[in-house]
């Protein structure tokens, strides 16, 4: 069996990606294969157009891929001495070859689907297999943001010792300031100022405005002093993923390799709980890892521990940073409905969406005549907001009833919704622990719980744990709305916030600094360009 099979040459030309790998005489039959990550119908067999001794050659057309699937991975498979069909993965036959590629986005082409533009690249994933990844093309394809990024690297030997101390600290996309960053940023400069903590934030965020007080201290995404910063800061402190520091699936340059290098601190979107994640977050993930967890109980740690595998020690309890927006919002006559996506109808097209049962359940309880009566009625209003990963899925929820609105997270924060609301409508989303932490009554309406629990899973028990809050059927929902408008209590949440929060007040961000400050006394920061030194010392001894 063939455990590597190297390859020779990769060419883009004319919507087609040429490979040449080394020939072997116990590979017959050989075919290349291309699995999609997500969507295996997406998969492609490619035969050879050159077939010789010690050379084989494959033309893949990209005409054939599907933008549904954004990743591929790429295998040969062939018949060994044997007579046994095996798969190898296609790997680079160099280091050199594959931190060239990577590092200057050599191996991209654009193609086109349906009157829109995609890139098309070609990389090297980690372990060095060679995968593909198919993506819609944006502004940050521009010449311009190569020059940046080129300046950067330029200038950033220069100034490193000047801003080798820096933290940078973002939101989703690096568009937003209304989150758990923020609301850390904000409370660290307005009682402990850091000159050498900075936010990200895009020139065209809607939430540019909450940022003024503290505008010396603000680095626009994708200028140049944001990808010098990104060079050359200590480490990065966010409520997402690293790679919300960068231009989004932009996974090959010298600046997103050294973001992925960075040291990160997680402040957490919001609890782990109802909903179980993929393994970006794991502490097994080499380049998303969090070097520090935080997290809002005990329960939630254990989580953290058992099921992503990190330290005791890489974890701290502390509560959310959000929680101690010290702003009082007067809750009015309203009802916020939010769900959260699904893994398996991100990829769908817009008629299977509209033929899908999370489109059917909730178009259903917008047009109900039974809750248009009970809001008139009571003087109610509901207010039904979408996940932003169903933004494009946004304007089939529509209504023509004048109690009831379906708004975007663009026209009002999230937390303010959500604060200003009597109750609280959602399925499996975090926001649950927001609303439980504010003593805002919840219902979880969990119309596909099987399936849920089937394709994404949950760390907790629903039949255990939240069973009293729990309703499976439109009907039950209704009725608990109607319920709940003639006699408003917040039933049993006092047992709900001893059993999930550590803690109850305004100090979580305090908390926070305290176990940033122990964490960055106790780890070993190596700054990227001693990391680089120290590979290069140790290819040279093994070639020597």
């Amino acid at each position: 069996m063939v455990n590597k099979v190297t390859i020779i040459s990769i060419k883009n030309k004319s919507s087609n990606v040429i490979v040449r790998i080394r020939g072997r005489e116990d590979c017959q039959l050989p075919f290349l294969i291309i699995k999609a990550r997500k969507d295996n119908s997406c998969s492609l067999k490619i035969s050879p157009c050159k077939l010789g001794l010690n050379q084989i050659t494959f033309s893949v057309p990209l005409e054939k891929f599907s933008p549904q699937n954004l990743y591929y991975d790429v295998y040969l498979e062939y018949i060994d001495v044997d007579g046994e069909v095996q798969q190898a993965r296609l790997k680079n036959k160099s280091r050199w070859q594959r931190l060239l590629i990577n590092l200057l986005h050599l191996k991209s082409q654009t193609i086109q689907h349906d009157d829109q533009l995609y890139l098309s690249t070609e990389y090297f994933a980690a372990g060095g297999g060679l995968s593909m990844q198919i993506r819609a093309k944006d502004r940050y394809d521009s010449w311009i943001y190569n020059a940046k990024e080129l300046l950067a690297c330029i200038i950033a030997p220069f100034v490193y010792w000047y801003y080798k101390d820096t933290k940078l600290i973002y939101e989703k996309f690096s568009n937003y300031a209304r989150d758990n960053a923020f609301y850390y940023f904000a409370n660290v400069q307005e009682r402990h100022p850091d000159r050498k903590l900075f936010y990200i934030i895009t020139k065209d965020s809607p939430d540019l405005a909450n940022l003024l007080p503290y505008r010396k201290q603000v680095v626009y995404f994708m200028s140049i002093k944001h990808l010098l910063l990104v060079l050359v800061s200590k480490y990065f402190i966010a409520s997402e993923a690293k790679g919300h520091a960068y231009a989004w699936r932009h996974n090959q340059s010298i600046v997103r390799y050294a973001l992925n290098r960075k040291p990160f601190v997680f402040l957490q979107h919001g609890v782990l709980g109802l909903k179980q994640v993929d393994n970006t977050f794991f502490a097994s993930n080499r380049l998303n890892h969090a070097d520090l967890f935080i997290t809002s109980s005990e329960i939630e740690k254990n989580i953290v521990t058992d099921y992503l595998g990190y330290s005791p020690q890489n974890i701290a309890v502390t509560g959310l940073a959000r929680w101690d927006n010290p702003e009082k919002i007067l809750r009015g006559k309203k009802i916020f409905v939010m769900p959260t996506w699904r893994t398996q109808l991100e990829l769908l097209s817009d008629d299977e969406f509209l033929k899908s049962a999370f489109y059917q359940a909730y178009s259903e309880l917008l047009h109900s005549e039974r809750i248009k009566r009970i809001l008139h009625d009571s003087g109610y209003s509901l207010h039904f907001m979408m996940h932003p990963k169903f933004v494009r899925f946004e304007k089939y929820f529509q209504t023509d009833d004048q109690n009831i609105r379906v708004i975007h997270q663009s026209e009002i924060p999230l937390d303010k919704e959500l604060k200003s609301s009597q109750l609280v409508i959602t399925d499996y989303s975090s926001i649950m622990w927001d609303a439980l932490y504010y003593s805002i009554p919840t219902v979880l309406f969990q119309f596909d719980q099987a399936e849920y629990l089937e394709t994404q899973g949950s760390y907790l028990d629903f039949h255990e744990d939240l069973a009293g809050i729990i309703v499976q059927d439109p009907m039950s929902l209704v009725q608990k709305i109607e319920n709940f408008v003639q006699h408003p209590e917040t039933g049993a949440l006092d047992a709900y916030q001893k059993k999930y929060f550590s803690f109850v007040d305004q100090n979580n961000s305090d908390r926070i600094t305290q176990a940033i400050s122990k964490w960055e006394k106790g780890f070993n920061f190596v700054p990227f360009y001693k990391r680089r030194l120290k590979k290069s010392e140790t290819s040279q001894r093994k070639i020597i």
